[in-house]
């Protein structure tokens, strides 16, 4: 009945034998008390008042023999059936005079896909940007995070996940984590239908660019290009660096038939320091299908051509022996040295007045003793906050040989809190986070593979300072990697003081990367490659005045927010309260301009966010305000590229979504193989079983029942005046 079956009372009572005794004589005592009465009484009188004794002796017992039912229910239900249909931007994109979500549309709404999904209980969730939902006005259809957007479904389903997905796509993910990667933890199988032709009309299209973040004036440096193409034959093209109008570089590239990919690398010199905003462009053939793709924009920062490093170290060790020869054979660099010996300078002396020591650009602590400049704390104080300046701190045994508490601490990323502790000698390598991979210190390798492989195959770290204690909005670009996530440890980080900046490392020794390379006679590699970036980023003043009103990038794609953000801090960089402003934006062509408002987010913070605006350079004017008075006058530039991201790739990718079926269980069908599967997806309903419990020992009724039984049974006997 209702599918109810396998009924069956447990009794939780550690003594049911001693209960059931006790049970059967209180019922008895109770029989007894009422077979003889005085006054005597009737039949019915002496069944009830018997009857409602022993109720009060059975909701007793029940409490006592803490009796539990269960019982298995069996039912059938439909299969869930996700269909996720994607609505970004490239499925607007025409193919034989029919866009690619008409030919989802077309899909739905026929009988033959209706029959099919009606044996399930299905939802259908349009997808695009990062988010899956029912609005559709609300997505961000100016990108597409395929990988993104099937984790979260993963979670929003991790409590009633569905038998089966259904995923209308071209493929194209351009943003967030790779579909096959979110695919792997995925337990559903998912069913992906492809849609699009890929198509051999012309196309090339700037697919993405490689490029050093920090350059300097005058001196060469380079962008790696990542090109696609489409439909050529041998067709020539010029791919050019710009700066504004004027041509910095060019190259003649050919195009050969098919649907291929090229890296160009493009040299070029920048002329003057400063942030520049660069463009890398193909000028369009008239045959080509879609020009918007051609260009795009990237943001440097060009430094001075000589950077004021002091290097300070506690004796003449490998370490340093490598780093001076390193910063001394720099074109870049001007290298002032400092060598403590017992309580004195083996080379040169440390700055005892602040004018000294902001002359330099970098300060690099090569494992000193914080004993040994502890009377300098405050002139670092003023360096980093009012200055603007970087420390870069290798952290070795010194450190933790140091008396605790460490004056050094209130400035590292990370530290050591335990007293007594020493360096742990092991093997291992680090291993780069994700988001970091193209971080100046980070970046040893020209991609993304190669950086990982280039960290994993550099020689071994041989001791790691052990870090329990990460500080407070700090950054972690390295981890230790020693094959446990349990013991995964920092061991590059840093973190901001006003315009500075402190970078920390926990592993040594680093001159091991350098040693074959100098050995044979050669350039020091991946050694050269890391402080080379390391100090050129340090060794960037960020803007240290105590307000400041910053966009979040230079370079936007259409559809981006531009976001900016001001900072009010007073000239001991405490928060300003209660301040406010504007951020202006006007385009160069005069045709268009915005006025947003700062609004407060807590803690000497503020934000301009502007929605889309159309493509264009940007001069923007910022003001902050406190109290009537103006604090702080901004101004620069930003630009908006001509496309979005969707717009760069317009062939369909199908091997995204060969991988993501075939990772989770499911089959991949181009959309007019669509028939062919509706066989494939088991679609038979599922049977439910669910065991269920039912304590009814700890429950409120038993002590009403047993109060209600035991004052009845009194007030009747009181009326009929029983002793």
């Amino acid at each position: 009945m209702f599918g109810i079956t396998e009924i069956s009372i447990d009794f939780l009572t550690g003594r049911p034998v001693v209960t059931v005794l006790f049970f059967i004589l209180f019922v008895i005592f109770a029989v007894y008390l009422y077979r003889r009465t005085n006054p005597p009484l009737s039949r019915g009188m002496k069944i009830l008042l018997t009857g409602l004794r022993i109720v009060a002796v059975v909701a007793v017992f029940l409490a006592l023999m803490e009796p539990v039912l269960s019982y298995r229910r069996e039912y059938e239900r439909k299969a869930r059936l996700t269909i996720l249909v994607d609505h970004s931007k490239s499925m607007d994109i025409m193919e034989n005079d029919l866009s690619r979500s008409a030919r989802v549309d077309s899909v739905m709404e026929s009988g033959e896909l209706r029959d099919f999904i009606g044996n399930f209980d299905y939802e259908t969730v349009p997808f695009a940007g990062l988010a899956a939902g029912e609005d559709n006005d609300n997505l961000d259809r100016d990108r597409t995070a395929l990988g993104e957007v099937l984790t979260a479904m993963a979670d929003r389903q991790i409590a009633a996940p569905a038998e089966a997905w259904l995923l209308f796509s071209d493929g194209i993910s351009n943003s967030g984590i790779a579909p096959a990667e979110a695919s792997a933890r995925i337990k559903t199988p998912i069913f992906s239908i492809g849609v699009g032709i890929p198509a051999a009309e012309k196309d090339i299209a700037l697919a993405g660019l490689d490029y050093n973040q920090i350059v300097f004036a005058g001196k060469p440096t380079a962008v790696t290009v990542h090109l696609e193409w489409q439909g050529m034959d041998n067709d020539r093209a010029k791919i050019q660096v710009r700066s504004g109008e004027k041509v910095l570089s060019e190259q003649e590239i050919k195009l050969p038939p098919g649907d291929l990919k090229d890296d160009i690398v493009l040299k070029f010199v920048p002329e003057k320091p400063g942030q520049q905003t660069f463009r890398v462009v193909i000028p369009g053939s008239p045959d080509e299908i879609s020009a918007d793709n051609n260009s795009r924009s990237f943001s440097v920062t060009v430094l001075k051509s000589k950077m004021e490093v002091l290097l300070v170290a506690p004796t003449l060790d490998w370490e340093y022996a490598f780093l001076n020869r390193f910063l001394s054979r720099s074109e870049s660099v001007d290298l002032t040295r400092v060598v403590f010996k017992d309580n004195d300078y083996l080379t040169g002396s440390f700055p005892d007045q602040q004018t000294k020591l902001n002359r330099y650009d970098l300060i690099i602590l090569c494992d000193i003793k914080p004993s040994a400049l502890k009377s300098r704390k405050n002139l670092f104080d003023s360096f980093l906050k009012d200055k603007g300046g970087s420390i870069l701190v290798l952290l070795g045994e010194n450190y933790l040989m140091e008396t605790w508490p460490r004056w050094l601490d209130d400035y590292l990323p990370f530290i050591n809190t335990r007293r007594g502790s020493s360096l742990v000698y092991l093997k291992f390598n680090g291993a780069p986070a994700e988001n970091y991979l193209f971080h100046p210190a980070v970046r040893i390798a020209d991609n993304r593979q190669n950086i990982r492989e280039a960290w994993r195959n550099l020689p071994n770290f041989e001791a790691l300072v052990p870090i329990d204690s990460v500080a407070p909005n700090s950054e972690i670009l390295v981890t230790a990697d020693l094959g446990r996530a349990a013991m995964t440890a920092p061991i590059i980080g840093y973190r901001h003081f006003g315009g500075g900046r402190v970078l920390a490392t926990a592993a040594l020794p680093f001159w091991h990367w350098a040693f074959f390379g100098y050995g044979f006679g050669e350039e020091p590699g991946e050694y050269g490659r890391f402080f080379d970036g390391l100090v050129n980023w340090l060794s960037v003043r960020e803007e240290a005045e105590p307000v400041r009103i910053i966009p979040d990038k230079a370079v936007y794609t259409r559809g981006e927010k531009v976001g900016f953000t001001a900072f009010a801090y007073d000239l001991g960089f405490r928060p300003i309260e209660g301040a406010g402003g504007y951020v202006a934006m006007a385009a160069e062509n005069g045709k268009d301009t915005s006025l947003v408002q700062l609004i407060d987010m807590g803690e000497g913070k503020y934000r301009a966010d502007f929605e889309i605006l159309p493509s264009a350079r940007y001069n923007y004017f910022a003001v902050a305000e406190k109290d009537g008075r103006r604090i702080k006058e901004s101004s620069g530039q930003v630009a908006i590229e001509g496309y979005s991201i969707e717009e760069f790739r317009r062939r369909p990718d199908f091997e995204n979504l060969n991988a993501v079926s075939r990772l989770t269980g499911g089959r991949f069908y181009p959309v007019n193989g669509i028939d062919s599967l509706y066989p494939v997806v088991p679609h038979d309903k599922i049977t439910v079983t669910v065991q269920n419990e039912i304590v009814l020992w700890n429950k409120f009724w038993l002590l009403a029942i047993f109060i209600l039984a035991l004052g009845l049974e009194w007030f009747i006997r009181k009326r009929l005046q029983l002793i």
